[in-house]
């Protein structure tokens, strides 16, 4: 498909489509063609077909589908993180929540994000879904200096001491809780940090991630085979235990009482998300004080920000992602505008940040 020249003040988000069904792609095509503020400015039937299309176009985002003939979605994905790095959304039936093998190894070749495409459509998407689709996409495009490059596409680098900020204060504090928070993105962040703790990690970290209903348990179960960390959802009225890294159940806002006990509270139609990250960390900075630590992780939006502001202003330190790392920088870079962020820092120095906190 041939690019119609730009003649207009805000320019539109530009799209490349790849999908081997062409009542999809005619379906797909019509549906993002029909929003003013976007443009599909290239179609390919195959993930090889796209791969040479990708210096071309440079589209600001590519919606994949999985299963295609010649070269599927993940083969694809990992190709383009290599050779031309992008934004990837992968459309897809085999991304339903019970395709959680699916859905986590698209996420650890690059892929961004996933959707499903509803069971027993007969051809494109519409109703709630299509309005997702495009709200999704118009996230994706109006987060602030998001990064193109993710974090799992190029290989990790350990720091050295000399490259790890020194801890201040002798004084501080011992750490006796880690809080985080992530959005799009969180999950390979989350999978590289945990993946870097040992077992023997002396403090209970506990973390909000925003994640499509249903995709939690697959989460958990995947990360689980590279952290040798225990991880559980959060129980009410249980105390974090060392060792564990904990996860707010689907549908539920985290906090910690004034006994240091996990608690629920029921979201609401006014909530954003659900469960909220200013939640949580707005309750450790209340009855932990100094002596938590908080990390806000890659994400869109802003959710967090507050919380980590709270924190720092009880005395925590608390640590922000970096932009080059963070495959969404809307969360941080939030939290670093107002102030929040004592430390700004990569995916690999902020698993040190957390080792030497938790060693004092």
């Amino acid at each position: 498909m041939t690019d119609v020249p730009e003649q207009r003040s805000q320019r539109r988000i530009r799209l490349l489509l790849v999908e081997d069904s062409a009542t999809e792609l005619y379906m797909l095509k019509r549906l993002l063609s029909a929003a003013p503020d976007m443009e599909v400015v290239g179609t390919a039937a195959d993930g090889r077909a796209a791969l040479t299309l990708l210096p071309q176009l440079r589209p600001d985002l590519v919606i994949t589908d999985y299963h295609m003939p010649v070269m599927d979605g993940m083969e694809f994905i990992l190709k383009a993180m290599q050779q031309h790095p992008c934004v990837i959304l992968v459309l897809s039936v085999a991304v339903q929540s019970f395709h959680k093998d699916n859905i986590f190894r698209l996420l650890s070749a690059g892929a961004l994000d996933v959707l499903a495409k509803p069971l027993g459509h007969d051809g494109g998407i519409g109703g709630r879904e299509a309005q997702e689709l495009l709200d999704k996409i118009r996230a994706i495009a109006q987060a602030p200096s998001m990064s193109r490059r993710l974090a799992v596409a190029a290989p990790a680098v350990r720091p050295t001491p000399a490259d790890t900020p020194v801890i201040p204060s002798p004084l501080r504090k011992r750490i006796e809780l880690i809080a985080l928070g992530a959005s799009t993105g969180g999950p390979q962040v989350l999978n590289r940090i945990l993946e870097l703790l040992p077992k023997t990690f002396p403090v209970p970290l506990v973390c909000v991630q925003h994640i499509s209903q249903g995709f939690l348990d697959g989460m958990l179960s995947w990360l689980q085979t590279q952290s040798a960390l225990k991880l559980e959802l959060a129980r009410p009225g249980e105390v974090p235990r060392p060792g564990t890294v904990y996860f707010a159940p689907e549908g539920r806002h985290l906090l910690l009482d004034a006994n240091r006990r996990f608690s629920v509270a029921s979201c609401t139609a006014a909530d954003v998300h659900c469960p909220q990250v200013d939640r949580l960390l707005t309750s450790v900075a209340r009855h932990y004080g100094a002596a938590a630590l908080g990390v806000l992780l890659s994400g869109m939006g802003r959710d967090g920000a507050v919380g980590l502001k709270a924190m720092r202003d009880a005395g925590a330190p608390t640590i922000a992602q970096d932009a080059a790392t963070s495959v969404i920088f809307g969360m941080p870079a939030v939290a670093i505008e107002l102030g929040a962020a004592q430390y700004v820092l990569p995916t690999d120095e902020i698993a040190a940040m957390l080792s030497r906190f938790a060693r004092r």
